[in-house]
């Protein structure tokens, strides 16, 4: 017989298994009348948590799960490329989950790893997830997980990130030094829920605040995807009053301002200067240079999973948040 799962409950009650996550670790967030439904209804189906089924395993399964929010061309490929490698250096397996940023995918993919029973987990949260608690059984059963990139600030867990307001800062202090004050600067940023983008945006304006940047010369732009990037873009551009400098926060919203710099025919950096975070792979592949704070997806993965390895060894490691190391390059 099939072990029941979070999501056989969610299913028979028509709610979100993030809904039943919640109630079963008794979250105020959840009505007591829900939770009492939903903990009647386990009970009467024989769900078990998670961690009953973990620790009834024997061994190592010489497996580690990586639990990513989106199959993107920028930043992922090279970081699933570093842990495969960390992990086949090891002997281990690696179980790639994608949760299509997603909460109730994500705590799908949780349970998955809990059946598999893997020996550890790395992590890089959806945009939906506001905090960690769907991982506690796991951690609580002696699963480590490491959390990199996207991840809850202030959470009690082991993470992996870049430092996104000491980047912004660094790429701010290049851009005012090469256009002059008080000219018109955009940031494009991306969805406002992920913890990268809120560290890169007050990253940005604290940098210009700090320059006495007019406010009025400074434009925000959140953009979910290169397309609305790149039509925010050609809308200012396009505008009587043009801006002087572009802050880019990642490959994917670059990717977008790329295609309108070649259909509007900008010189960079003689029309436009253009400053960014980037992996370094898109810029490789660019007619001109421009200059960015570089962001590696293989370092990231290289140390996210030199980090979970240690933890699997059961080394004395203090949860808490690791920083990445940054600098600017120069693209050509």
């Amino acid at each position: 017989m099939a072990r029941v799962t979070i999501k056989d409950l969610a299913g028979k009650l028509n709610i979100n298994p993030s809904t039943v996550s919640r109630a079963l670790r008794d979250h105020p967030d959840v009505s007591p009348s829900m939770r009492e439904n939903i903990k009647q209804l386990a009970e009467k189906m024989g769900y078990k948590p998670n961690h009953m089924a973990i620790n009834l395993r024997r061994g190592s399964s010489h497996t580690i799960g990586l639990i990513i929010p989106e199959i993107a061309p920028f930043f992922f490929p090279s970081l699933i490329k570093a842990v495969e490698e960390a992990t086949h250096a090891r002997g281990y397996n690696l179980l790639v989950l994608h949760s299509n940023d997603s909460i109730d995918r994500e705590i799908e993919n949780a349970e998955i790893c809990a059946n598999m029973g893997v020996d550890g987990i790395l992590v890089s949260l959806s945009r939906q997830s506001h905090d960690i608690e769907h991982f506690q059984e796991l951690m609580a059963a002696g699963i480590p997980i490491v959390f990199f990139d996207k991840v809850i600030h202030n959470s009690l867990a082991h993470q992996v990130v870049m430092p996104g307001k000491e980047a912004a800062a660094l790429a701010v202090s290049t851009l005012s030094r090469s256009v002059p004050f008080g000219s018109r600067i955009m940031g494009f940023f991306a969805d406002t829920r992920l913890s990268i983008t809120e560290d890169r945006m007050e990253g940005f304006k604290d940098a210009l605040n700090q320059l006495n940047w007019p406010l009025e010369a400074v434009e925000l732009v959140i953009s979910d995807d290169p397309v609305a990037a790149k039509s925010a873009f050609l809308t200012a551009w396009q505008a009587d009053h043009q801006p002087a400098a572009v802050f880019v926060m990642s490959d994917e919203l670059l990717s977008g301002i790329i295609q309108g710099i070649y259909q509007e025919n900008i010189r960079i950096p003689e029309d436009l200067f253009l400053v960014g975070i980037s992996d370094g792979e898109l810029p490789n592949y660019l007619p001109f240079s421009f200059p960015y704070v570089h962001t590696s997806g293989f370092d990231m993965g290289t140390t996210a999973a030199g980090l979970l390895f240690q933890l699997i060894r059961k080394l004395p490691i203090a949860a808490e948040t690791h920083y990445m190391e940054i600098g600017l390059v120069n693209s050509r």
